[in-house]
This record gives C-alpha cells, structure tokens and sequence, in this order.
C-alpha cells in the first residue's frame, strides 16, 4: 500500500543551528573533489537535460541560489520521505530561505515508500496541487525515481538532492517504478540539477554506500557485453561514452575496503563514479553503457518479489552485484573456449524458431508476469537463420581479437566477489534465499527478460550456454565450490 502524502509549507528558517564548512578536508580530497568537478562539467557539455551538478562539501547550502540563477523566484515544492528529510532537510531548508515561497511534502517513513505507479501518481496529483512550481526530490532510489516520472508527466523540470551514494539514477534518465506487479524502466527526462553534497551523503548507512558499489561493479560486465555487442554487430560502440562509463567504473571501485568501512576519503570517488556512469547513460539515451547482464538478473529478480519483504528492501545495488558475480562466473567459462572452431553449419541446423524457443523459456518461467516478459521481450532479439549465420560468421573471426580485449574489461569471479566483501556488499546469491537450483534456471532463461544483446545471447547462440551451466554447477564448478557467507548485511 502506497503510504498517504504529508504536506506542509516553510517559510525561511527552520533550525537555528550554524550549518558550518567542513573543516577538515584533506589536500588530497579537496584536489579529488576539485577534479570530479571538472569532469563532470566537462561531460555536461554532452548531457540533454542535466545542466548543473553541484558536487563537494556543503553543496546543498547553495541550492537556493542555484534555482534562482536557473529558474528565477519560481516556487519550489521539496519532496522527500521523513528519513531523507531528517538527512538532508536542515541545510535544504537553510538554502530556500532566500526563495519567497517553498513547499514540501514529506512522505512517513513507516512503511518505507515503494516506487510503484500509485506513488508516482500521488506525488504527481501533490505537486498539481501547486500549477507551475519546480519539484525538489530529496532522497535517492525510490524518491528520486517518483519525482523524476512524476515531473515528467507534469512536463516540468526537476531538481534532486542525493540523500546516499547508492546508486547512478541521480544523473540517468528514466525511472524504476513497479506497474502492473512487477518493475518497468519508463522513459522519462534525468533530472535538470543534481546536488551531491557529501556532507549529507556520508551520513547514509554502510548498506548504501555498498550498493552504490554494488551498482557500479556491474559496469564490468556491462562494457564486456557492449563490446560483445558492437563485435556481433547488434549496438554500435560510442567511443565517447564508451571512455566516459569506463571511467565512471574505475573512479567508482578504487577503494573497497573505504567502502566497506565508510571512510570519507572513499566517498568522493564513489559518488564522481555514480554521478558519470547516470550521465554516460543519459548522454547516450540509453541504459547500454551501465547496463548488461548483471541487470537483467538484477530485473528479473526485482520482477520475481527477490528480497521485497526485506528491511529494508533489498536494494537495486545489492541485486547488481549479485548478478555481477553470475555473469563474471559465466565469463570465467566463455573465455576457455575457442569459438572460433563454432560449426556454424550444424548451428544452423540446430536453431530453433522464436515459438520454439519461447515454448521453451516460458517453462522455465514460474509466474504469467515473466512469461509476458518474454513474449515481448524475446521475440526483438531472437534472430532469423540468416541474421543467425551474420553473427555467428561475425564471432568466429573476429574471437581471437574480441577474447583478448575481453579478458582487458573483464576480472574474474573470485575478484569480483573478494571486491564486494571488502565493501561490504551483497556477494552470493543464497544471501538473498536464491539457491544453486533457483540460479542454475535463471542463467538459462535470463535472455528471454530483455531485448538487450549480452554475453548470455552470444553463449546462447554459439550453443555453448547448456555446457557452461553444467560445468559452473558441476563438480568442481564455481557454484558448487562456493560456499554462502552466513553473515547479514545491513
């Protein structure tokens, strides 16, 4: 159930303490800080919607202004829950002082916010409530994706004020919101100003700032499958963007074990990291940059209820990293094998029609939901025998080259495992109650949830994807060898 909408006005001031400039940023901070700036300025210049990113200390004192200089004395509406207003309302509320009107709405937070159809609609109805004034969302995930949606169906701008370095929506455009029971990505514009002010976002629980991690790890395996992609000849690689997500994910994972441990000196790096990966994505105006398989497992559990009834929910992040996991696993097996010596020939002969090969997915598929899934989904990427043949000619010569750079983009497994246990994040599939029978079945229908050509659809189509199931379950296999960690994340 959507929790009712709490309204109420402020006018200047609402906390008389001095909100002071933190004092003790190191030199090797302030230049960290000072080059991300300039960086994502930089990237600003590509960006369709985002016109300002205001990231640093004390960042949120300054988002009056900011609004005035891009907006004039328009009226304002914040929006956020009673936690994220707790974290970041005092310097919100200090800076809109200067503004002559400014609303808010505050949502409780028991029971947390869930981002489905109804709360966007009930935000959106809110904000109607004020004709012409510019939404403030104040949180992260579920806010930023409600307000984001809602704004847009309003078909006005929107600001945000990150509230956790948990995941890279800030800067991306479209929205994850539940609809018809289970999650959607709907298109709608990133946001027009982002504030990231660190001071607010170091105050977040470990768990986010693992499944801000969580979320970035995933860009590993979503470049490998890009470049996958762009060598089958399905999505074209822009270099552009290619460079800019890459960097995202190097800034993003430098430091784990900070991470782990909630270490200032680690957050400005996470959260540049997050801020560039929403924006390569925004630039492209598509998920592709960010976005591979380690999502679509993510997707389909999000789909499937995974970790719903958890408390908190499990996190989008910490799903990502799970799924980063299975698909380094799948890489570990893909790249052992020459698929330059592909019988193309006896592929052919073995390839199965689109109804076939839906027959066949949609019994592994255990709710009407995912089956209507891949009726839409499979149907886009599941190629004729000529187009068939084109890809398959297209690996083989080009395998050689293509498993060279792979193995450049790619770590393996147990790395990128070892990575998510120094940062505290999710890391095993049976953390979340997904056994090795539940995961065996989701490496084999996961092609079937989106559209997206990924190193699963290329394993697929060489006829290989059978083997490497067996052989990671098997004896001596990853999952079999893997133990779970018992131990709770919160």
């Amino acid at each position: 159930m959507v929790a009712p909408l709490c309204a109420a006005m402020f006018h200047g001031r609402t906390n008389s303490q001095e909100i002071r400039r933190n004092a003790t940023m190191t030199a090797d901070t302030a230049n960290e800080i000072a080059q991300g700036t300039e960086l994502l300025n930089t990237v600003l210049e590509r960006t369709p919607t985002t016109r300002v990113v205001s990231f640093g200390y004390d960042t949120a004192l300054n988002i009056g202004q900011l609004i005035r200089d891009h907006h004039g004395n328009r009226q304002v509406v914040c929006i956020a829950d009673e936690t994220t207003w707790a974290a970041a309302g005092d310097r919100v509320d200090h800076s809109l002082s200067s503004l002559d009107q400014a609303n808010r709405i505050v949502l409780p937070a028991r029971p947390r916010p869930y981002a489905n159809i109804e709360l966007v609609h009930r935000v959106r109805d809110a904000l109607a409530e004020t004709p012409g004034a510019l939404p403030i969302a104040i949180g992260s995930g579920t806010i930023n994706d409600a307000v984001k949606l809602a704004a847009a169906e309003l078909e006005t701008p929107y600001w945000v004020v990150g509230s956790a370095p948990s995941m890279d929506g800030y800067t991306a455009a479209g929205a994850s919101i539940s609809k018809d029971g289970f999650k959607q990505n709907m298109a709608c514009p990133a946001p027009y100003g982002v504030i990231m002010d660190l001071d607010i976002l170091k105050t977040a629980p470990q768990i986010m700032w693992a499944s801000g991690f969580g979320d970035m790890i995933g860009k590993i395996s979503a470049l490998a499958d890009w470049r996958i992609a762009d060598t089958v000849g399905v999505e074209s690689v822009d270099p552009w963007v290619w460079e800019l997500a890459e960097r995202s994910a190097l800034d993003a994972l430098s430091d784990p074990a900070g991470v782990g441990a909630r270490s200032e000196s680690a957050l400005p790096s996470l959260t540049v990291g997050l801020l560039m990966s929403g924006l390569s994505i925004q630039a492209y105006n598509s998920s592709r940059p960010g976005s591979g398989a380690e999502h679509m497992f993510s997707h389909m559990w999000e789909m499937d209820h995974v970790g719903l009834d958890f408390d908190p929910p499990l996190s989008h992040g910490a799903k990502v990293g799970i799924g980063s996991v299975l698909v380094a696993a799948l890489y570990d097996e893909l790249l052992e094998l020459d698929l330059a010596a592909t019988d193309i020939t006896a592929r052919l002969s073995q390839w199965p029609s689109v109804n076939e090969a839906l027959t066949l997915v949609n019994a592994l598929h255990s709710t009407d939901a995912m089956r209507s899934v891949a009726d839409s989904q499979l149907p886009k990427k599941h190629p004729d025998l000529h187009e068939l043949e084109r890809r398959l000619r297209a690996a083989v010569a080009a395998w050689p080259m293509l498993r060279t750079e792979l193995r450049r983009l790619m770590k393996p497994a147990d790395e990128i495992r070892d990575s998510l246990v120094k940062a505290g994040a999710h890391h095993h599939p049976q953390q979340v109650g997904l056994d090795r029978d539940r995961i065996r079945v989701d490496y084999l229908r996961l092609r079937s949830t989106r559209d997206r050509y990924t190193s699963v659809d290329l394993a697929e189509e060489t006829g290989i994807l059978p083997g490497i199931v067996d052989t990671m379950f098997g004896p001596g296999g990853i999952w079999q060898e893997w133990p779970a960690e018992s131990r709770s994340i919160n």
